[in-house]
């Protein structure tokens, strides 16, 4: 009786060692992965990610040693950031990447590559091979890079930090995507990334790359610890807050202008949590900075208990000294304190960050006398988790993680009543992240702070708020309590950044409108998967539809009655 050895696997390590120096990036690590299995490695940066798909891939980094044994075949790499070459027409990238590995002519490539774009679905009309890639949306780039791929059809892919960058929403679509080809054509697909890029969302498998070991994964905790207190009496108060930007004068010489927050009403209460959640373009950012008004908003009114920050940003022309502040603005701004998205690009260079905290006293409370400054600045380093020592360094000197909490020490030193929080610790990794959104809710605890927090990280945003609030192209489309939000929002676009974020499919397509060219009628309708003619005429009101929940869509209840799955977890 004849006996058929098993193929061996694509990809196969057997105590694969890397190592800089006499550091250990991955320690004997003992690796299979399928044909049409997906595999997701997450890890932070400097984790090693990069190191061993470069090992995987044949491609070892420069200054890494290399022990034990890695067999793949067939393998393609798409390294992080992508590679498509600027200034170049895509046709002619598709000609070299497709055309070398198959030996196909310009029209043989391109139609293979369409083909790929098909299953990336990507429309035809959306497709420009006569431009080079700066004159593309990224999401088009990061589509033709995994239609190259599927075009080359290689038996290994590894992809380096896939789709990093894109909105969440497209992210996990291309993700998804390009893991159903795998699993249709039998390729073995390695995603790396960080926790936050969405990558395990779309595999089969997930491990985790932690001080050299290959580990199973641990998701974040995305609820909170314990319930959260309720808000107190509302104190700031906004009412029909818009923004608009001066734009050239048209061809006639009229007056434009591009209008990006349409007529926000919202009220938060003393101690209250409230997480604005949108993607790029949403102006979230815009409407988090209109609370502080920087710049001021120009149309509506901020009202912190009573005064209305907008006329006081615009004090009398004449008026000079303490009558340039008649509204009291500085007051308010005072009691308002922001959390920049680039903590670090928020200080002065040339200062010590005591220098600066010193400053900001003296223009904030100089009330404080300058011989008890430097206690003050001492208790805020070490209530924002840094040490005392931190005010004689500078900036430049400081870690990100240390500039995002040496930006919260700032906040804190005025004594504020209300935190508005613009990504401030987007530029974390997962870990480090995780460490100051916990700093972050035991300030506010500790302190009673209101806390408004703007972000793309849908789950994360609600994981300790008491409501959110979902934009999308400057108008609020869902409005609820955090729990809500979480289990069983309504409007598509909070059940697509929902799914997002647990790294399931998202139900649209297509990327989000251009401002400068909005849609007429509801925002969402070209990629909504509920849109029907009339989304075109009309912009969706704000309705409430159950107490406290209100929701921007005409066709909301749709989403109960056709069929499709429920999100409740």
């Amino acid at each position: 009786m004849n006996h058929i050895a098993p193929k061996p696997a694509p990809v196969e390590t057997e105590a694969l060692t890397l190592m800089v120096g006499d550091r250990v990036l991955l320690d004997r690590a003992s690796l299979r992965v399928e044909r049409g299995e997906v595999l997701a490695i997450t890890g932070g940066a400097g984790s090693g990610k990069t190191a061993l798909l470069g090992a995987l891939a044949g491609q070892p980094l420069a200054g890494v040693d290399m022990a034990g044994s890695a067999h793949v075949e067939g393998r393609l790499l798409i390294a992080q950031g992508g590679q498509l070459a600027p200034r170049r027409p895509l046709a002619l990238q598709v000609a070299e990447v497709v055309g070398h590995h198959l030996g196909l002519d310009l029209r043989g490539a391109l139609r293979r590559t369409a083909d790929g774009l098909d299953r990336m679905g990507v429309p035809p009309a959306a497709r420009r091979f006569d431009l080079p890639p700066e004159q593309l949306p990224d999401s088009l780039c990061w589509a033709c890079l995994f239609a190259m791929a599927a075009a080359v059809g290689p038996a290994v892919l590894l992809a380096d930090a896939p789709a990093a960058g894109l909105d969440p929403t497209v992210r996990l679509r291309l993700l998804h995507r390009l893991a159903d080809w795998a699993r249709a054509d039998g390729v073995a697909l390695i995603l790396a990334g960080r926790p936050e890029d969405g990558v395990a969302g779309p595999a089969d498998r997930v491990l985790s790359l932690r001080r050299g070991r290959l580990l199973p994964y641990q998701p974040a905790r995305i609820a909170p610890v314990e319930p959260m207190d309720a808000p107190g009496t509302a104190r700031l108060h906004v009412r029909g807050v818009g923004m608009a930007y001066p734009l050239a004068p048209g061809p006639k010489g009229e007056p434009r202008a591009l209008t990006v927050l349409h007529g926000i009403d919202l009220d938060i209460g003393l101690g209250e949590t409230v997480a604005l959640l949108g993607e790029t373009g949403s102006a979230k950012a815009t409407l988090a900075r209109s609370l502080l008004c920087l710049p001021p908003p120009t149309a509506g009114a901020v009202v912190w208990m009573g005064r209305d920050l907008v006329a006081a940003a615009a004090p009398p022309a004449d008026a000079v000294g303490e009558d340039a502040d008649p509204g009291g603005l500085r007051r308010a701004r005072r009691d308002l304190q922001p959390l920049f998205p680039d903590p670090a690009a928020s200080f002065d260079p040339a200062m010590t960050i005591g220098d600066q905290f010193a400053l900001a006293l003296e223009s904030l409370r100089p009330d404080i006398a300058a011989d008890r400054r430097d206690l003050r600045i001492d208790g805020a380093l070490e209530e924002a988790g840094l040490r005392q020592d931190t005010a004689l360094r500078w900036p430049g000197g400081l870690g990100k993680a240390e500039a995002a909490h040496a930006g919260l020490a700032r906040a804190l030193l005025p004594e504020p009543r209300v935190l508005i929080a613009d990504e401030p610790a987007a530029s974390l990794s997962a870990e480090e992240r995780e460490a100051f959104l916990d700093r972050l809710t035991a300030v506010r605890d500790r302190r009673g702070l209101a806390l408004v927090l703007a972000t793309d990280r849908y789950l994360e945003g609600l994981r300790d708020a008491h409501r959110g609030i979902v934009m999308l192209s400057g108008r609020v489309v869902e409005s609820a309590d955090s729990e809500t939000l979480r289990t069983a929002p309504l409007h598509p676009y909070s059940r697509a950044m929902l799914a997002a974020a647990r790294g399931e499919r998202p139900a649209l397509e297509g990327d989000a409108p251009s401002a400068f060219s909005p849609p007429g009628g509801c925002a969402l309708r070209r990629r909504c998967p509920l849109a029907r003619d009339f989304c075109a005429q009309a912009v969706p009101p704000l309705e409430e539809v159950a107490p406290g929940h209100h929701v921007a869509c005409h066709y909301w209840d749709s989403a109960l009655d056709d069929g499709a799955p429920s999100l409740d977890s």
